[in-house]
């Protein structure tokens, strides 16, 4: 009887294997692919905010972004794109379309901190050798005119790149304390071979003495350059306008607004008309 019945549950436990195993697989399938769709990879929207070519606006988003590489905190932010030769200063014949190099950038802040965040589509990734000559590969240079002085150089210039696998953030500017940023730099396939997400959180006590509140606004431009450390990737530049951003007048216009609405873009679209006409 013992005997019978030790064979009876064997066989039940040998006919459930397949449905067991299947169960784990669809299990594993299921968890796995939210965890890779679960990136937000951002398409410009200054359009839906009556942005001009120049203007764009830092929001406050829900809650500090997580500097992670992750981009899912700034799923309501505003997104700008470089992505046309409008916006090549150097380069122009070398560049081959948006898939060749193109930027789309976010920025946000909060009472203590300033955020910047892209997602870079590249073909190819070329680092530079160290930070001393980071502008030699691909990195990003932030140029800022805390004070509005519209004159001479930024005193804001931080860089923001790769160097041996390690995500740095070094002062080409005025501002020898910006180091200590917290920064993350990602490799990111989806955006090409040579795909990048950069994130980092600028703390205003080590950009600059201005009290910034919500409407103030400065003068800013992102570039983006490629670098000349690879032949076939012969230093294409990217910013605003293409105009040259170490040029304070020339810079673009970042304005500081409210909280960015998480269901929407209404109340943020109101706050900015409203701004654009008192400034």
């Amino acid at each position: 009887m013992l005997n019978s019945l030790v064979n009876v549950m064997f066989r039940m436990v040998s006919c459930m294997k397949p449905i067991i195993f299947g169960l784990l697989l669809f299990s594993v399938v299921f968890v796995s692919f939210p965890v890779a769709w679960a990136d937000f990879l951002p398409e410009a929207n200054g359009d839906e905010f009556d942005l001009e070519h120049g203007e764009a606006i830092a929001g406050v988003l829900p809650s500090p972004p997580k500097i992670d590489g992750n981009l899912d905190d700034w799923k309501y932010a505003v997104w700008i794109a470089f992505d046309s030769k409008k916006d090549i200063l150097r380069g122009q014949a070398d560049w081959k379309g948006k898939d060749d190099i193109s930027v789309t950038w976010s920025t946000a802040w909060d009472k203590d901190n300033f955020y910047f965040a892209a997602a870079v589509r590249d073909d190819k990734f070329t680092p530079g050798p160290d930070t001393a000559n980071a502008w030699k590969g691909d990195c990003i240079f932030l140029y800022i005119d805390w004070e509005n002085l519209k004159v001479a150089s930024p005193v804001g210039k931080p860089n923001f790149s790769l160097i041996k696998n390690k995500a740095r953030v070094t002062n080409f500017g005025g501002n020898p304390d910006i180091h200590l940023s917290p920064i993350a730099i990602k490799r990111t396939p989806a955006l090409g071979k040579g795909g990048m997400i950069y994130e980092v959180a600028m703390s205003f006590k080590h950009s600059t003495k201005r009290k910034i509140k919500e409407g103030d606004h400065v003068g800013f431009t992102p570039g983006y350059e490629e670098g000349f450390n690879d032949p076939a990737e012969t230093g294409v530049f990217l910013c605003w306008k293409g105009a040259n951003p170490d040029n304070s007048a020339l810079l673009g216009k970042l304005t500081f607004g409210g909280p960015l609405a998480v269901d929407s873009s209404n109340k943020l679209t109101t706050k900015w008309g409203y701004l654009k006409v008192q400034k």
